[in-house]
């Protein structure tokens, strides 16, 4: 099956689209309402950190490409934003009870949970490149921390 791709400027008005590029990948790709859910949630949490934070309100794009691989959908997220490495990010505080915590700050702990794998590399001449890997069965996403692999280069098209 071919890779699927969206391009849109970097936007929240544009956020359902891109939830609903995710949702069309994941049953084009035979995941499972469970996988597919999770991605969605990863991609927009990713997607949003872009646009608010990355771009700042400043004029940007934002590419996602969607493709199948094996037993995975992987999902690459290309900007031009500045360099921000979600692998690297500290850990949240989840000792504090939810109500008590200040607003934000657990996107990254979300986008690591939904999903098997997290890779983060800058793009030559600015940017970044963000891969997630979501199995594509109910047995996919990983304890807190688990998916992050800083270390591990992006795989290529070929790897998988």
């Amino acid at each position: 099956m071919p890779p699927r791709s969206l391009s849109i400027p970097a936007s929240v008005e544009r956020l359902a689209e891109v939830r609903s590029f995710v949702r069309q990948a994941g049953a084009a790709f035979g995941a499972s309402s469970r996988a597919t859910e999770d991605l969605v949630q990863a991609v927009d949490e990713a997607a949003c950190n872009v646009i608010v934070h990355g771009y700042r309100g400043r004029a940007g794009d934002l590419r996602i490409q969607a493709e199948p691989r094996r037993d995975a959908i992987v999902i690459r997220l290309l900007d031009d934003a500045p360099p921000f490495d979600p692998t690297k990010a500290p850990a949240s505080n989840l000792d504090r009870p939810p109500l008590r915590r200040r607003p934000g700050g657990m996107g990254v702990h979300l986008l690591t949970t939904m999903v098997d794998e997290v890779h983060h590399q800058a793009r030559p001449g600015g940017g970044n490149e963000l891969l997630l890997v979501r199995r594509l069965g109910d047995d996919g996403g990983r304890e807190p921390g688990s998916s992050r692999d800083p270390g591990r280069e992006l795989p290529t098209r070929e790897e998988g």
